[in-house]
């Protein structure tokens, strides 16, 4: 349809086919308008288009490997002279969790299992005409690659070679330069009050000794500042679980310390990083919070102090000064941890608590 100043005339062309939302008017002095559009409609179906795209976004599969979050097991299959067994079945289950993912060996029997969570794991192979394989107790730890490379027996597949001896030590997977802290070394390490995991860095190469740094209301966590490998003391960057802890106002320490006992491994890189451990020129630390597990477990803790325990301040120049009674200090810092399974197998928890307590005399 076409209007002309009121009056309506039929075009030849107008027919269903032809028709829009609307008729488009013409105006004498050669101005048009189009069909009216309803905008306020089309920015909802947009917005709501962005929604679902974002969530399938986060929802689908994932190319790419998290490793700095997990850890890998590698290996090659082969037979006992040396051939390459591709097709073979590799089973890995956590002993913690019984999380099991499979493997078929490629056609030169290579294996890879990515992004598994930390913890041990039996290690299961099996190929009809060879003995079943098993190795216990393999480590997978934050950020590493460990290898087992497997030698199948021929038999049949009801007998079982069982391995228990442990991998070896020498990395080969990467070229990263880095150090673990382990839960039991953190928690029976010496440490001093404030039972803050930093205080271990001393303990590696290339860390100078860490030390305090600011005020309490600026600093609640106690976050230490240390240099590495002759870095600024802002060029490191460390991960919880592998969010990053950067301090926007204090860039050299970091917002947050975990409690101690709540810690089930440290990693640190300190040369050779690999693409994904940036933001980081002298440490790229990668911290990991313990979870529950099919066994119920935890622990309570207690750390007291007072000025009967230490030996007097030395405050003044001169000794004689140094006497009396010394200045009141009682600190306690104590907690506990529990962890275990909601549904065994499939849903797991893991709290910590900790309290500290400090009363002291404050001398001017």
């Amino acid at each position: 349809m076409i209007a002309f100043n009121g009056c309506v005339k039929k075009s030849p062309r107008d027919d269903a086919s032809l028709q829009g939302p609307g008729p488009i008017r013409i105006f004498p002095r050669g101005g048009f308008s189009l069909p009216t559009l309803d905008v306020r409609k089309g920015a909802v179906l947009l917005y709501a288009s962005l929604c679902i795209a974002l969530v399938l976004a986060l929802a689908a599969p994932q190319a790419a490997e998290a490793q700095v979050l997990y850890g890998s097991i590698v290996g090659d299959v082969k037979d006992a002279s040396g051939a390459a067994v591709p097709g073979a079945t590799v089973t890995v289950t956590n002993k913690g969790t019984n999380l099991t993912r499979q493997f078929i060996t490629d056609e030169t029997g290579g294996y890879r299992f990515t992004d598994l969570p930390t913890g041990n794991y039996n290690l299961n192979v099996g190929q009809p005409g060879f003995k079943t394989f098993d190795q216990t107790d393999v480590p997978v730890r934050l950020n590493n690659v460990t290898r087992v490379d497997v030698v199948l027996e021929v038999g049949a597949a009801a007998e079982t070679v069982t391995v228990t001896a442990a991998p070896p030590v020498l990395q080969t997977d990467t070229s990263e330069v880095h150090a673990d802290l382990a839960a039991n070394e953190l928690e029976n390490l010496p440490v001093p009050l404030g039972r803050n995991y930093q205080q271990v860095y001393r303990t590696l190469p290339g860390f100078s000794p860490p030390v305090n740094s600011h005020s309490v209301p600026t600093n609640p966590a106690r976050a230490l500042e240390f240099n590495v490998n002759g870095t600024s003391d802002n060029q490191n960057n460390t991960r919880v679980d592998g969010v990053s802890t950067y301090n926007v106002f204090l860039p050299h320490v970091v917002s947050y310390i975990p409690t101690l006992e709540s810690i089930q491994e440290v990693n640190v890189v300190t040369n050779s990083f690999s693409a994904e451990q940036g933001f980081a020129g002298g440490a790229a630390i990668n911290l990991q919070t313990k979870s529950g597990t099919n066994s119920l477990h935890g622990s309570l803790f207690e750390y007291h102090s007072n000025n009967h325990l230490k030996a007097w301040p030395d405050r003044f120049a001169d000794a004689a000064l140094n006497t009396g009674n010394k200045p009141k200090l009682i600190y306690n810092q104590f907690g506990g941890t529990a962890g275990g399974a909601v549904k065994k197998d499939k849903l797991f928890y893991f709290v910590s608590y900790e309290g500290i307590y400090d009363s002291r005399a404050v001398q001017k």
